[in-house]
């Protein structure tokens, strides 16, 4: 076999960075320091006596899209809703697209028709550079009425080719700035994605956590400065290991939180982790008591303070969906209702939120053939408890 020089192998690496790092105008640049983290926690509230409220039904695809998954939620104003997703003839085909579809809270369950506000030549044009597809997009509020929405395009290879870009939306959703690429490395600059709600900060922006998987799966959080501060992206390891990973993170005071996180390889429990100072510093990360089988998983911090949390109750397959709810900070915990159960189907990937009227919302795919919506008040969800652990 014929050598290949070194200097070739030198030659055809620094292409290979070049092409990678950011070029004039694809995205802003990373800054070297970790802000520290405060949030706003109030104190808990005890709901009003209610009668049980449920209801749920899907979110619609749009005409022609066969296969979706990696919905999420955001209030963007009092009373007002969109949920994004990303959908195609399957997960990671080049036609797949980012749908965004908004409702408003009342009697009608009623999502607008979705509309595509990102696709592949799309990302490829507004970041001047090869987008492959297009993927986890997350959505949520910037707290004037606006929309956020942070997703995955991909260059070369999978998921783990991936790099994270910012867009943001002044009206709800109906018009949007051209995507920034988020440089977070000064190398290769990808493997990061997306997929649980953001922290918003007491100073503003927003400490969203996100997940690594080149050589290893690997829990991060993606600190965002508002728009405009200048430099405001940067990123930070939670703890070592090369298996947890697609974390949710719960505030439980001004500095605290409680990170949950999926496991992979033989690991079949869910994994936690606490943080006493902002999220800079974070516990090793050990099993809570609740099972995972390999399965992207969510949690809310409640306004009556309990935390909530959406899991694959079984350690192995994705065919049942359940609500937890723990009491005391993640330590114990409750089962709640199935909102969804079918042999060998597929239910996965929730998203929760809890809108400013008290009302739990829930996103997740199901059968990977459309969004599933669920929304409910807190006394259906303690009509559901039974007080074992699962």
């Amino acid at each position: 076999m014929k050598r290949i020089p070194v200097t070739t192998w030198g030659i055809a690496l620094l292409a290979l960075v070049l092409h990678l790092a950011p070029r004039g105008g694809s995205g802003p640049a990373g800054r070297n320091r970790v802000p520290p983290g405060r949030w706003t926690v109030p104190p808990p509230t005890t709901p009003a006596p209610a009668v049980p409220r449920q209801r749920a039904g899907p979110i619609p695809n749009g005409p022609g899209v066969a296969s979706v998954h990696v919905a999420s939620l955001a209030e963007y104003a009092p009373g007002r809703l969109a949920a994004a997703w990303y959908g195609g003839s399957r997960e990671g085909a080049r036609d797949v697209a980012i749908f965004l579809s908004t409702r408003t809270l009342g009697p009608s369950n009623d999502w607008t028709p979705p509309v595509v506000i990102m696709d592949q030549p799309t990302a490829q044009r507004e970041l001047d550079r090869f987008v492959k597809k297009v993927g986890n997009p997350l959505i949520f509020s910037d707290g004037r009425g606006g929309l956020e929405l942070l997703y995955v395009s991909i260059a070369v290879g999978g998921w783990s080719g991936s790099s994270l870009n910012w867009k943001s939306s002044p009206d709800g959703g109906r018009s949007w700035t051209p995507s920034r690429r988020l440089v977070l490395s000064p190398f290769f600059n990808i493997s990061e994605l997306v997929k649980n709600q953001p922290v918003a900060l007491q100073g503003g922006g927003w400490m969203v956590p996100i997940y690594h998987e080149l050589f290893g799966k690997f829990t991060e959080l993606l600190w965002l400065d508002a728009p405009g501060a200048g430099a405001f992206a940067t990123r930070s390891r939670a703890f070592g290991g090369r298996t947890a990973f697609q974390p949710a993170v719960v505030p439980t005071g001004p500095e605290e939180a409680l990170l949950l996180c999926r496991t992979a390889g033989a690991q079949t429990e869910v994994f936690g982790s606490l943080s006493g100072d902002g999220g800079l510093h974070w516990a090793s990360p050990a099993p809570v008591g609740l099972p995972n089988p390999g399965s992207g998983l969510d949690a809310i911090r409640l306004s009556d303070g309990r935390i909530l949390a959406a899991i694959n109750d079984a350690r192995s397959g994705r065919d049942s969906l359940r609500l937890v709810v723990s009491p005391d900070g993640g330590r114990t915990w409750q089962r709640g209702a199935i909102v969804a159960s079918e042999p060998r189907a597929e239910f996965s990937y929730p998203f929760l939120l809890q809108s400013s009227d008290g009302t739990v919302h829930l996103a997740f795919t199901w059968k990977r053939e459309s969004i599933r919506y669920h929304e409910f008040n807190t006394a259906w969800l303690d009509a559901s408890l039974t007080g074992g652990t699962p």
